[in-house]
């Protein structure tokens, strides 16, 4: 799956995979999109499990250790969030008595993340993505809730689905070799941009053989600019890509208190810099 970058048609057609070319969402940042690609992707693979790689992930080995749930990755000591009981009162539509545990918030779900497909299938399907009020959550704790790994934290508690660290992930910090969390010889290992000469696979280059396999995204998906926070809005997707391909059938509106908040430039009308979120006229 790409988010309106590279194109690997080229290398899943050599290697037998999948692959989908969405239109650029920064979809890290918005989780409409964000789930509805998750969502297809499991659907694809029609797997037990998914497991999560991004492009900071190195594999280190076959997975040893079995998921321990139905959704975990990294263990993360000091996380913990926001409105519980708001997130246990969905959670209780489908699973009475869920419990939102600190054990649950302290698996963080970046790369190298598990997720059983069914937990995927319900949490983040479109109707149970649009249950969650996000202004709602977003007005009383942070703007963080709409990053993928946080977002996904409130949408599989909020089905009551079970979230608990992974001993196959591991997190690279300042020490080179010796994790900052997990075991040293775990299947996975995410590096954070404080790794000693930054992170390995972002120095790495493609071979000159391979190029072919690899090719560039359409033009207009560069015209826009695609690194923006609480920028999603539906209409401008449809109006911009053609149709909802790759993000939820089901519109969503920030309210106007987190636009003031994060947006304030909003107030004098649409802004060219902010595409994806308004149609901006220069007249």
């Amino acid at each position: 799956m790409s988010d309106g970058g590279a194109d690997f048609t080229g290398l899943c057609k050599f290697e037998n995979c999948t692959f989908q070319l969405c239109p650029p969402a920064n979809d890290r940042w918005h989780p409409w999109p964000f789930f509805r690609r998750f969502y297809d992707a499991a659907r694809s693979l029609g797997t037990e499990f998914v497991v999560m790689l991004e492009p900071d992930n190195t594999v280190h080995g076959p997975i040893t250790r079995p998921p321990p749930a139905d959704a975990g990755g990294l263990y993360v000591p000091s996380r913990s969030f926001g409105l519980r009981e708001y997130v246990e009162q969905l959670a209780a539509q489908r699973a009475p008595g869920f419990a939102w545990t600190k054990k649950a918030m302290q698996a963080g779900l970046a790369g190298g993340s598990y997720f059983r497909t069914a937990a995927v299938l319900d949490a983040f399907s479109d109707e149970a993505v649009a249950k969650i009020d996000w202004n709602y959550v977003a007005e009383r704790v942070t703007k963080e809730v709409f990053s993928s790994d946080f977002a996904m934290q409130y949408a599989l508690a909020a089905r009551g689905w079970h979230i608990e660290a992974w001993e196959d992930s591991a997190q690279m910090s300042r020490d080179p070799d010796m994790p900052s969390a997990g075991p040293k010889d775990a299947a996975f290992r995410h590096y954070c941009a404080c790794y000693p000469g930054g992170k390995p696979t972002y120095k790495l280059h493609l071979a000159r053989e391979d190029k072919a396999l690899v090719a560039e995204p359409p033009k207009v998906y560069s015209q826009t600019n695609s690194v923006c926070q609480l920028c999603y809005n539906h209409s401008r997707y449809v109006e911009l890509w053609g149709s909802s391909m790759c993000t939820s059938a089901i519109p969503f509106s920030y309210s106007a208190l987190l636009m003031k908040r994060y947006h304030p430039e909003l107030q004098d009308g649409c802004r060219k810099f902010l595409p994806w979120l308004c149609k901006y006229d220069p007249g």
